[in-house]
């Protein structure tokens, strides 16, 4: 029988040669030195001879070997030949290295976000890119960013919704469930998955958000107080232009903030705001009454160079951010009094009582029509009357600033 040191001292001849230990086990010994255990056995169904490499000394121990042989006797001993065993296990480890692997390379959560978010940025505004970002980084991708998005189920998604929940934050629960739904539609388009764990969770186990109206008055003593603090506002220009600028056209604070010269008609004394711009997705005209061409007038030696007629104070390649208008206001003391949003409810309600007729007010405020194709096409419907209700309007607004004893018109006709 084989022992260490008889094994350490053998040298290598001229021939390969084998040295037999026991039970079927020996040591090859090739030409250059390499010393292998091997097993010779009979197949337990051929009964031909086979030969079963077990490993090589030194790596393999003599007692190791030995171990490695009994363990194929046993095998042999209930019918199973340990080549194919060996074959079998290889097999095996295979695939479960290639599970894992598998595993490791399937697509995260995060990087569907990433790839959904690239693929739409063009298409946002600078602000609205920034949002889904900031909320993403912060409520969203570190609970579920690293989980592949086939192992995401619903009780994961209703986690990260839950714990935005528990914030107060009832409003940015729904944007978060919303950027969910939309990167899971994005991935099954593109074949990465195959179901969206967002789209059956029912509503009912999520607050509701109570929706308030934008603060806004309609005391004319409160609006003069609004409409004088604007004036001597002391921050960026194009922040105070565009307050300014708010109470006399009604756009919303993406619209009015995104204004493009290009859509500025001095001479026809209008605004053409295209559909993409517009929360509708439907162009819109702004009639510019005699205040409204005085403010694009006194920014035109400030920002005619540029693309916006309000530019941010960083860099003139972009439009100032909508949302510095509402903090504008709040640093003249009318936080939860008048907001930029409020200007529109404000001329609404003031307008209706003035007599002013409600389908061109709400024309103006660019409301949905019942008739959408109608108003998806009649962009400039009632535009006469609208003309006449906005310069009304601004001589209204301008009496109030100058003190004067403003007698609200009423004007059914119009």
């Amino acid at each position: 029988m084989l022992t260490d040191t008889g094994i350490k001292k053998l040298k290598p001849k001229d021939k390969p040669f084998k040295v037999t230990d026991a039970n079927g086990l020996y040591l090859d010994v090739s030409k250059v030195g390499s010393k292998v255990f091997r097993f010779r056995y009979r197949h337990p169904q051929t009964k031909k001879e086979q030969v079963f490499t077990i490993g090589e000394y030194p790596a393999i121990t003599l007692k190791q070997a030995r171990e490695m042989r009994d363990k194929a006797r046993e095998l042999l001993a209930v019918g199973v030949d340990p080549n194919e065993d060996k074959k079998q296990k290889s097999i095996d480890l295979l695939d479960k290295a290639n599970q894992i692997k598998a595993q490791d390379n399937r697509m995260t959560f995060g990087e569907l976000f990433n790839q959904w978010y690239a693929h739409n940025e063009k298409s946002w505004s600078y602000v609205y890119a920034l949002k889904i970002t900031q909320r993403a980084e912060k409520h969203l991708l570190p609970i579920i960013g690293q989980m592949a998005i086939e192992d995401i189920k619903p009780m994961d998604v209703i986690k990260v919704l839950k714990l935005s929940e528990a914030g107060g934050r009832v409003d940015l629960t729904t944007r978060i469930r919303q950027y969910i739904t939309r990167a899971y539609r994005y991935g099954i388009g593109f074949g990465y998955c195959e179901q969206n764990p967002a789209s059956e969770l029912p509503n009912d186990i999520f607050e509701k958000a109570v929706k308030e109206n934008y603060a806004h008055t309609t005391d004319p003593k409160v609006l003069t107080q609004v409409l004088k603090a604007i004036d001597s506002y002391t921050g960026d220009i194009s922040t105070k232009k565009a307050l300014e600028l708010a109470p006399y056209i009604f756009l919303r604070s993406k619209e009015l903030a995104g204004i493009r010269w290009d859509e500025i008609d001095l001479e026809k004394r209008l605004i053409e705001v295209p559909a993409e711009r517009m929360k509708k997705k439907r162009p819109h005209v702004v009639p510019m009454s005699s205040k409204v061409i005085e403010i694009i007038e006194y920014m035109q030696p400030l920002s005619g160079d540029c693309e916006y007629l309000f530019p941010s104070p960083r860099t003139k390649a972009r439009p100032i951010n909508e949302g510095s208008l509402n903090p504008g206001l709040h640093r003249l003391g009318f936080k939860n009094i008048q907001t930029f949003h409020g200007f529109r409810h404000t001329a609404s309600t003031m307008l209706n009582e003035m007599g002013f007729m409600g389908d061109v007010i709400e024309k103006q405020l660019a409301h949905e029509e019942a008739n959408k194709v109608r108003g998806a096409y009649n962009k400039a419907q009632y535009l006469p009357q609208r003309k006449a209700m906005l310069q009304a309007w601004s001589d209204y607004l301008g009496g109030l600033k100058k003190g004067a004893a403003v007698i609200p018109l009423h004007r059914k006709s119009v």
